[in-house]
């Protein structure tokens, strides 16, 4: 049986290295949606534009997949936004509000989405982008942090959840990855080396090398695998 697919964060980074990296063969249907629009000329792929802080847009996106006849069973939720990587002391509440939004909010609702038509069906995979930050902590990343441990929290309390309806959840913690997301913790860094050095292995990873074992999940029998954290961090949550 072939799959239909959902990515969000698909315009870039982490979110279209997983669409690249896809077997195109295992999939009837493959869903990119970002905030951005997304291009890409394959009879296979349905691109919506979806801002998934507003869950008026999400359920937007879900009506037009229902309306198209596509029921995902796959699910990748990689859209995710920085914190602002500055102090407490010069933060906002508006700020922490809107990467909640964005990270935690925004990744619940799709979620609950996704969910809904996998139990229909009757088996379904979702894999979650969260970060080693959500159990490492580093300042001036505080917002982030936090978003993203929630993250990893709804993951394990959804697999326990979902675990007897055919559905695994698990989540990838990746540590530095190489995309526009970090270009301001770049900045405040002082450059890339010195977040190169922070990890064992001396460098961060590309987005491909993530969706490395994020393939490996949906594509192969890893049905035993679910409320996992998996970490691809060059080494530096075992410092």
């Amino acid at each position: 049986m072939k799959n239909n697919i959902l990515i969000s964060g698909a315009a870039s980074g982490i979110g279209k290295a997983i669409y690249e990296a896809l077997n195109k063969e295992l999939y009837e249907n493959i869903v990119l949606t970002d905030i951005n629009p997304i291009e890409i000329d394959d009879s296979k792929v349905t691109a919506i534009k979806c801002d998934i802080s507003k869950g008026d847009e999400i359920q937007s996106l879900f009506y037009q997949l229902k309306d198209k006849g596509i029921s995902i069973n796959q699910a990748v939720n990689a859209a995710g936004m920085p914190g602002p990587n500055k102090p407490l002391s010069a933060s906002s509440v508006e700020e922490f509000d809107r990467v909640i939004n964005v990270n935690l909010r925004g990744t619940f609702i799709m979620m609950k989405n996704e969910l809904e038509q996998m139990e229909l069906l009757g088996n379904g995979k979702i894999v979650n982008i969260a970060s080693v930050l959500a159990s490492c902590g580093m300042t001036g990343s505080s917002f982030y942090s936090a978003s993203k441990a929630g993250i990893v929290a709804l993951t394990k309390s959804l697999a326990i959840e979902y675990a007897q309806k055919n559905i695994q959840i698990n989540c990838i913690s990746p540590g530095g990855v190489d995309t526009g997301l970090i270009s301001d913790l770049k900045k405040r860094m002082g450059g890339t080396e010195v977040l190169e050095q922070i990890h064992p292995v001396k460098r961060i990873a590309t987005a491909s090398e993530i969706a490395i074992y994020i393939k490996f999940i949906l594509e192969n029998d890893t049905t035993f695998m679910t409320g996992s954290e998996l970490f691809v961090d060059g080494g530096y949550s075992a410092q």
